[in-house]
């Protein structure tokens, strides 16, 4: 017997059921670190969530409907505010992950995020994201001392200050306010209203209060619908771990919310393209023809979030090509719209007063 393996020796030797066991333990607790510059580089990148960055093309709205889309200065401006949001919701990104790292285990999708797997270390999260924010202020303060004009709104700190209260409001949000109900939602609609209005200060021109009201209804709606397919598609225990929130949240209430929602984002759209003041800047109502391409990507938003399954409806949506066909119609229309919807041959085909016109 003295020449034989104990059961303990040969069960680790053989890689037995008992350290596969241990291994997984360790797994599930985030012990793994990363090894390798490589892989760690490569883990980084993924949890910066690049596909994401579509999100700040809210940023650049103001270009098209400020008429500052001909203008080489404000695209550049515009674009360096844009890529400063992206330093900064990757670095939100990174801190949001590391807070939800044990929640993110319980969801089939989530689970594979490099923090909740294990390939990327907290502290190589945080010091990245430390830096990526370091990054994406010094753009925006870059961006707004490059503007040379006096007028500019909040004493000439438009830009840092739209990026500085985004920030603020996504530590609450990763750090407290996701676990309220209802407040969530709201709070990732409100991030899409800075990046707005981010994008206006950067380009230095007022922002239509109606396009407010329709990035949040929109955005709004988006968010909701992401809610929806998470406690749809997960065991109501996997949901409610997934997301605090989630136990709250139920079925019929968030088909009210959406429906709702949905109208609003509908309605304050319509609302806009006839409004005085846009029929005004843009010499005639006919930005109304962008209603349909508007209520279609609504429409299929919300369907390829109800059939998203475990996956992130938002990285779908970057997939979707007749989704990116319906945006740069959309783009392409009220861009023809904004530059030649005044003249005399198209600008009297829809009956509006026009002040002045």
């Amino acid at each position: 017997m003295g020449g034989m393996p104990t059961p303990q020796r040969k069960n680790i030797a053989n890689g037995s059921p008992v350290e596969t066991a241990s291994k997984i333990r360790r797994t599930l607790n985030g012990e793994r670190t990363i090894r390798g510059d490589s892989g760690g580089f490569a883990a980084l990148i993924e949890a910066m969530r690049p596909r994401h960055w579509v999100k700040n093309g809210f940023v650049a709205a103001p270009l098209l409907f400020a008429q500052r889309f001909d203008d080489p200065l404000a695209w550049a401006r515009c674009l360096a505010a844009v890529a400063g949001f992206c330093l900064l919701s990757s670095a939100v990104y990174l801190i949001n992950d590391v807070c939800d790292r044990r929640r993110d285990r319980a969801h089939p999708a989530k689970a594979r995020r490099p923090i909740a797997a294990g390939r990327l270390s907290v502290r190589l999260a945080l010091v990245s994201a430390g830096v990526l924010l370091a990054g994406g202020l010094g753009v925006a303060a870059a961006v707004e001392l490059t503007a040379d004009d006096a007028s500019r709104p909040l004493a000439g700190f438009g830009l840092p200050a739209w990026t500085g209260g985004y920030l603020l409001m996504n530590l609450a949000y990763s750090l407290w306010l996701k676990n309220r109900v209802i407040v969530d939602v709201i709070l990732v609609a409100m991030g899409f209203v800075f990046r707005a209005m981010a994008g206006a200060a950067a380009i230095v021109v007022p922002i239509s209060p109606w396009l407010v009201l329709c990035t949040f209804t929109l955005c709004l709606f988006i968010a909701l619908c992401k809610r929806r397919s998470e406690i749809a598609e997960l065991p109501a225990d996997r949901a409610a771990a997934a997301r605090t929130t989630n136990r709250s949240y139920e079925q019929p209430d968030l088909e009210h919310m959406l429906t709702a929602s949905a109208a609003l984002a509908i309605l304050t759209y319509c609302l806009y393209c006839v409004a005085p003041r846009t029929v005004m800047q843009f010499g005639s109502a006919h930005m109304i023809w962008t209603v349909p391409l508007v209520v279609y990507g609504l429409f299929r938003y919300s369907r390829i979030a109800r059939r998203a399954g475990g996956s992130d409806p938002i990285e779908l949506l970057v997939r979707d090509r007749v989704m990116w066909a319906v945006l740069l119609a959309y783009a392409g229309l009220s861009a023809l719209i904004v530059t030649y919807g005044r003249h005399p041959a198209v600008r009297d085909v829809l009956d509006v007063y026009i002040p002045g016109g």
